[in-house]
């Protein structure tokens, strides 16, 4: 470059404003990333109608509960309190929670080309997918462990002596926890493997949805045609694994279970474990190999 190029240069000063703060670097980095999409998967700070689906599921998952409750207390304990019954038609409130959510996250990063700008930071592919599998996974939580939470606590808040009732209700409260565990990391897991492979929400939301649909198909169809086993089905189904489960850690057994012995808790509980894992790895794997 000659000299006269030199002078004639100008370094214009465009007025954004310098960052003068502390650097929290990688730990940080993850942090935020964790935060933003823990809040989007609620849709706090966007507009109402990233709220709509959220509120939907978190009020229409709590109803039943508290009629459930109002009832009980109603009648003098005289109905009691099913906790497996009343989770069962959850379920499929929570996958509608996460196929209309967990696109927000994953599919958006990529539809809006928001990854390159994470990977040339201190954020690295697992990074990214780990911290996107925890906001997910968080975000079940609280809405699968919620429902479970408030029965708990009414029953021993509607018991004519509540001190009595909880000694009788506090066991009940590890079987709550354990359910509201399998169920967010089997729907988070699978969920947010299946969001990841779509840049476009509406293909990620019908993946997700379709393919808990498909796995109650088959497990069904060969239920019904190739005369498997009745609880078969809840190995090849993860919707009706975690029904029998539930059923299970409240000791509220049905019909069939009288007449065909079901699978373990810890098989039950170990399928729908795999059944997450597989969805955590499917969801690493998609990230490590995205185009950027």
């Amino acid at each position: 470059m000659s000299d006269q190029a030199v002078d004639a240069s100008v370094i214009h000063d465009l007025g954004y404003r310098r960052y003068d703060g502390a650097r929290d670097g990688a730990a940080g980095a993850r942090r935020a990333l964790f935060w933003q999409g823990f809040r989007a998967m609620f849709g706090i700070g966007r507009p109402a109608k990233a709220k709509a689906i959220p509120v939907f599921v978190v009020v229409v998952s709590m109803l039943p509960a508290l009629a459930t409750l109002a009832a009980a207390g109603a009648s003098g304990g005289q109905i009691p309190v099913l906790y497996g019954q009343i989770i069962e038609p959850q379920i499929v409130l929570f996958i509608l929670f996460m196929a209309a959510q967990g696109p927000e996250l994953l599919s958006r990063d990529q539809q809006h080309r928001v990854l390159p700008l994470m990977f040339t930071r201190d954020v690295t592919r697992l990074q990214y997918a780990v911290t996107r599998l925890l906001s997910v996974w968080c975000a079940m939580l609280c809405v699968a462990f919620a429902p479970l939470l408030l029965l708990w606590i009414g029953e021993i808040g509607i018991a004519k002596d509540p001190a009595t009732a909880f000694t009788t209700v506090a066991p009940k409260f590890a079987p709550v926890l354990l359910l509201g565990t399998v169920l967010a990391w089997l729907i988070g897991g699978v969920g947010a493997a299946l969001a990841s492979f779509s840049s476009r929400r509406a293909y990620a939301t019908a993946a997700v949805i379709g393919s808990f649909l498909v796995a109650a198909a088959v497990g069904s169809g060969l239920r019904d045609i190739a005369g498997l086993p009745y609880f078969t089905s809840a190995l090849i189904d993860p919707m009706d694994g975690v029904r029998t489960l539930a059923r299970l850690l409240f000791n509220e057994k049905t019909r069939a279970m009288d007449t065909e012995t079901p699978p373990s808790l810890l098989i039950l509980v170990a399928v729908q474990a795999l059944w997450g894992s597989l969805g955590a790895a499917g969801l690493i794997w998609r990230v490590r190999r995205v185009n950027v």
